[in-house]
């Protein structure tokens, strides 16, 4: 029991990195539902804590789980309650690394458009020559 994370700070952490891991690997097509090791595989913990806190979450129904209570070969899913708070979460986490790429930029870039909001000619990210659509 020792290696259970179980203060009330902990178990935000813990309830926010399986929300955004189950968010992820639905949307990277990896499925709704999930095999708890491959859970375990993606995150810094161990089997029991992760199995304490995936059974908190279902038993305060933000998870599903396919079987009565969750062991180590249990499947679980997001419910449809935690989806939107799950895609929150993700979207918070990771905001500052879903910018465009360069040649991909939009008009609030102000190397690529001027200031009113047409493309520049001598665009630094050398995407001036792509189609503009809007």
């Amino acid at each position: 029991m020792e290696n259970i994370e179980k203060s009330a700070l902990r178990a935000l952490f813990w309830k926010d990195e399986i929300l955004q891991i189950l968010y992820w690997m639905d949307g990277e097509g990896f499925g709704k539902t999930v095999p708890v090791p491959q859970v375990l595989a993606l995150l810094n913990t161990n089997q029991e804590n992760l199995l304490y806190h995936l059974s908190k979450l279902v038993s305060e129904g933000i998870l599903n789980c396919a079987t009565e209570t969750v062991h180590p070969e249990s499947i679980i899913s997001l419910s449809e309650n935690a989806r939107k708070e799950a895609g929150s979460r993700f979207a918070e986490a990771f905001q500052g690394y879903q910018k465009a790429g360069h040649g991909e930029c939009g008009p609030d870039c102000e190397f690529c458009y001027g200031p009113n909001g047409q493309k520049l000619e001598n665009c630094v990210h050398n995407c001036a020559s792509a189609p503009l659509t809007r």
